[in-house]
């Protein structure tokens, strides 16, 4: 029987002692739920099919909470300066200035010059530099042709049909001293002026008068 009642007290106190812990706990349980935890166990307590869902709803629901959490929205940034003045339109002149193309002159004389005459083939060339387009005649080395730019410093007489006081403006090889050796080469001009014959016969005889 004592050791019956003592159980019963060690019982009793043990109860006493395990209530004393549970009161306060049930004291603070009744304290009232804050509204943001009552809202966090609201949306925990929804249906897992509306929480996960993935289509429009979800979306618009989601955003939503997003718009409640930023504040004023941010200003779009304006990148454009201010216009720039359009420069004033400047009308360009052109001006045509024509120059008379200078006529090639020719000298004909009517009995040849004098000091030396030689006589033997010529052909014609195309041209000198600086001479393009005038009445002019190219020279062996050994008659003395060598090149002059305009002015002439030398003038010889070539007669084929006609007689023509000519500048020497340039030398030829004019294969001088060989069966092929010709006494001059003609500018284009030069050939018309003192032969009847086309450029194509390709070669004149003429006589040069190395006086002038």
């Amino acid at each position: 029987m004592p050791d019956l009642l003592r159980r019963v007290a060690v019982r009793t106190v043990i109860f006493a002692v395990a209530m004393a812990m549970i009161l306060p706990l049930s004291a603070r349980s009744a304290v009232p739920v804050p509204a943001t935890t009552q809202r966090l166990l609201d949306a925990a307590a929804q249906d897992a099919s509306t929480a996960l869902d993935r289509g429009g709803t979800g979306r618009a629901a989601s955003a939503a909470l997003s718009l409640q959490e930023v504040g004023a929205p941010v200003a779009v940034e304006q990148l454009g300066g201010a216009a720039l003045p359009t420069p004033a339109s400047v009308r360009a002149r052109v001006t045509y200035e024509t120059r008379p193309t200078p006529r090639p002159v020719i000298q004909y004389v009517s009995t040849p010059g004098g000091g030396t005459a030689v006589t033997g083939k010529a052909t014609w060339y195309c041209c000198s530099a600086g001479w393009s387009g005038q009445a002019v005649v190219a020279l062996p080395g050994a008659l003395g042709g060598h090149y002059h730019a305009p002015p002439a410093v030398r003038y010889v007489t070539v007669c084929a049909d006609r007689c023509v006081r000519l500048p020497v403006a340039d030398y030829c090889g004019c294969h001088w001293g060989t069966a092929d050796q010709k006494v001059a080469d003609l500018s284009p001009e030069a050939w018309a002026a003192v032969t009847d014959a086309h450029l194509s016969a390709g070669v004149v005889h003429v006589t040069i008068y190395l006086g002038g």
